[in-house]
């Protein structure tokens, strides 16, 4: 059994897209989110993205799985 595989998994990609989209868009919705005139479900809306993108991602990749 070898550590290295050449197989990915959708849920590996999906990891991995997350992260990089959360390291490119923090900063600038952190100082969106912080902002004394955002609205109060800005952090509600920006979560829902990340929960939809995570789903959208599953969904495109796992039909590609079998």
């Amino acid at each position: 059994m070898s550590l290295f595989t050449t197989e990915i998994r959708p849920t590996e990609i999906t990891v991995v897209v997350l992260i990089v989209a959360l390291l490119v868009l923090l900063p600038p919705l952190l100082r969106l989110w912080i902002s004394p005139d955002a609205p109060w479900f800005l952090p509600y809306l920006v979560w829902l993205g990340v929960i939809g993108l995570a789903y959208w991602l599953q969904r495109l990749l796992g039909k590609h799985a079998i």
